[in-house]
């Protein structure tokens, strides 16, 4: 009885997950129809909650493999990835582009290198805290260009070590990072879709270091390893 409702909820969490992935994919496509951020990522985070209650219960209760639970650890990656690119490339709302037009303008190229290209470390980073500090810069503007930089690419942090036992020191982690940010640079900086700065690799850099070092505290690591059922 008990596993005829367990197989329910699991049934009913992924056809959930899979209707609010088929949403967001239906906004992202259709023209002139956004939906903030801050909504999409919470919308994301239930479809995560979703698959983890799934996974834990094939585990827990109907004694299927933990292997199901590394396989959700992949989903989440991969949902991770689609945001992080879709918000570095293909977010109007932040003024990107992505790939639907690669201007190679001299006029358009001219205006990018002027505004929206920077080679000068710390230089756009002193002039988001001065511009705060003297009421020129939005609070919300401070944390989305300071904070979001230092954060945005912290939950590699964790799914890398997990998911590629080969990275198992840190110089081989940010050795990785650095491809994978500078990577994301280049393509903005070939498609004019958001910033090429070198103050954003600096704060990538920085916040999965920050991370990375949190998540290797045996206690905080322990209780990664009991959440995903890895120990």
């Amino acid at each position: 009885m008990k596993d005829n409702i367990y197989r329910k909820i699991i049934i009913f969490s992924y056809m959930i997950s899979l209707f609010i992935i088929a949403f967001c994919f239906k906004i992202r496509i259709t023209p002139n129809i956004y939906l903030k951020t801050n909504a999409r990522l919470i919308l994301l985070l239930i479809v995560c909650i979703l698959i983890y209650i799934s996974g834990y219960i094939l585990v827990k209760k109907l004694n299927y493999g933990k292997k199901i639970l590394k396989i959700n650890l992949v989903i989440y990656f991969c949902i991770y990835i689609v945001t992080i690119f879709t918000l570095t490339l293909f977010d109007e709302i932040y003024g990107r582009q992505g790939f639907k037009v690669i201007k190679w303008d001299k006029d358009l190229l001219k205006v990018y290198m002027n505004t929206s290209f920077n080679i000068v470390p710390f230089s756009t980073i002193k002039l988001f805290i001065n511009g705060y500090i003297k009421e020129l810069v939005t609070f919300k503007d401070f944390m989305a260009n300071i904070f979001g930089n230092l954060c945005a690419f912290m939950p590699f942090a964790l799914f890398i070590p997990l998911l590629i036992n080969k990275i198992d020191k840190y110089y081989k982690f940010i050795i990785v990072m650095a491809i994978i940010i500078i990577s994301i640079e280049i393509l903005q900086f070939i498609t004019m879709s958001g910033s090429c700065d070198i103050d954003d690799f600096i704060l990538n850099i920085l916040g999965v270091s920050i991370a990375y070092f949190i998540l290797k505290i045996k206690c905080i690591n322990r209780f990664i390893n009991k959440v995903f059922l890895l120990e």
